[in-house]
């Protein structure tokens, strides 16, 4: 399947969900929490009468809500994270505060995560960009993450699509790994040393429509989508991308994008002593349909297909 066509669809947020309860939208504060179950006394009625956007999730014994104050049109303030013990009755508050320059951080309240030893809490702020603050079991703030369509690959260890400009003439997808527990993180995909993307870059201008040779003024930027699908993985730190490329041409004059140039390649991961190694092979587009359908299902048709051993080394961020 190409890239286009697939990276809009957004299938990596079910890992560890484990009870989401629904978003509330331009509510009071007190309302929200009897919505879901936290007792109002230790809130003070000037919080309690607030208009917040929030959402919460529930993980025995714990119920959690996160917020942000809503002011008119606009969200204001830091969120703000609570945490109701439904077997003592207590309640820890945290206010999560980021870089002083980012008040206004990270859109609207989307959902909340329990993965190992953290809880993500997800923003919303167009569908190609987004927050995730990883906060630790005292509610205390570890980093955010800028970006979404998170996965689990091993303990503490997660791969998500980094943001990426929405209103564009190309969507170029960019892959991080992040090991929460040492904060530490690299980019996985685009690969400098990737053979199959790289004679893609070289042919793909070949198959500019004769229009387009004519005059430079009737045809628009001229690039590439990107985008990868998660296929699974072992649970430690091996794991399978299936990665697409269209390349397309956008006319000035009747503004509509038209491709002509596409590939499909499986790539497979695994980290060991010396690092993260890779390996890639090229599918067709069936295959890539294929695949996509399964998702998670499909590591183990393909996990065999060749031996990662390359190193990972990410390509520029040029385009």
């Amino acid at each position: 399947m190409l890239a286009s066509k697939r990276m809009r669809t957004f299938v990596w947020f079910t890992l560890l969900l484990l009870f989401i309860l629904p978003c509330y939208s331009q509510r009071t504060l007190r309302e929200n929490l009897q919505s879901v179950g936290i007792p109002v006394s230790s809130f003070s009625k000037a919080e309690l009468d607030a208009a917040v956007d929030g959402t919460g999730a529930s993980k025995q014994p714990y119920v959690y809500f996160v917020y942000k104050r809503r002011e008119g049109d606009s969200l204001i303030d830091f969120p703000h994270l609570v945490r109701y013990d439904d077997k003592t009755g207590t309640i820890l508050k945290s206010e999560l505060r980021l870089e002083e320059e980012d008040p206004f951080c990270c859109g609207s309240p989307e959902g909340i995560e329990f993965l190992d030893d953290y809880l993500l809490l997800h923003f919303h702020y167009n569908p190609s960009a987004a927050v995730i603050l990883v906060v630790d079991k005292n509610l205390k703030l570890v980093r955010s993450l800028d970006g979404f369509d998170l996965r689990k690959v091993a303990l503490n260890q997660v791969v998500l699509i980094e943001n990426m400009v929405h209103f564009a003439p190309v969507h170029p997808e960019r892959l991080q790994w992040v090991d929460l527990s040492k904060d530490i993180a690299l980019e996985i995909y685009p690969l400098k040393n990737d053979s199959l993307r790289n004679r893609f870059i070289e042919a793909y201008p070949k198959h500019m429509p004769a229009i387009c040779e004519k005059s430079e003024e009737l045809c628009g930027y001229g690039d590439f989508e990107e985008g990868c699908t998660y296929l699974g993985g072992d649970g430690k730190n091996r794991f399978a991308l299936n990665c697409g490329r269209s390349a397309n041409y956008r006319t000035k004059e009747m503004n509509d994008s038209v491709s002509y140039a596409s590939d499909s390649a499986i790539y497979i991961y695994a980290h060991g002593a010396n690092g993260w190694v890779h390996c890639e092979q090229a599918i067709s587009e069936d295959e890539s349909i294929a695949l996509d359908k399964q998702k998670d299902l499909s590591y183990e048709k393909i996990k065999s297909r060749c031996t990662p051993n390359l190193p990972v080394i990410p390509a520029a961020n040029d385009r």
